[in-house]
């Protein structure tokens, strides 16, 4: 760039700044994106801030849950209760969803090595994220919500699974 354009696009941003400097902070992203352009027109990159932040956030990797052992290693909660959800998030990325049973996270919190609440039902009963119910009472056990499982996917990155669940390992 020589140095006539640098000051060219210094005169424009300062344009910019003038106009955008007088809105409310929480709109000047915004609107910069929409003044640019018809400051720089071919100057500007193809994609805006904004799409830029939703590429970084659709770009999520999803964590193995093929080594059980692994899984579990990957995440350390210092509270029992939330030792609870990642035993559920094991669970939901295996099978396809049924209902959860104190006893079934019991023997999975003691098979991988985790402490749990001497009440899981109670912390599955109680769980909420923006007001919403993480697990429904189903059956004998508990089986996450529409929002459970968006909260399941966000926090542990796992996907649905779609093996069906062996009642023998129940017992």
């Amino acid at each position: 760039m020589s140095d006539e354009q640098v000051k060219e696009v210094k005169k424009k941003l300062l344009e910019i700044n003038q106009i955008i400097s007088e809105l409310d902070p929480a709109i000047r992203v915004q609107a910069f994106e929409i003044l640019a352009p018809h400051y720089f027109e071919e100057r500007l990159p193809k994609k805006t801030i904004v799409e830029k932040k939703a590429e970084k956030t659709e770009k999520v990797e999803k964590i193995s849950t093929e080594d059980e052992a692994k899984f579990f290693r990957t995440f350390s909660h210092k509270k029992p209760s939330d030792n609870v959800h990642l035993i559920v998030a094991w669970y939901f990325s295996q099978f396809s969803p049924f209902p959860i049973t104190t006893e079934l996270l019991r023997k999975k919190a003691n098979d991988v090595g985790l402490t749990i609440p001497a009440r899981p039902d109670s912390t599955m009963r109680k769980a909420t994220k923006n007001g919403k119910n993480l697990y429904r009472k189903q059956e004998k056990g508990y089986q996450p919500t529409v929002h459970g499982e968006a909260n399941l996917k966000e926090i542990y990155k796992v996907s649905k699974g779609t093996k069906t669940f062996p009642s023998k390992l129940e017992q």
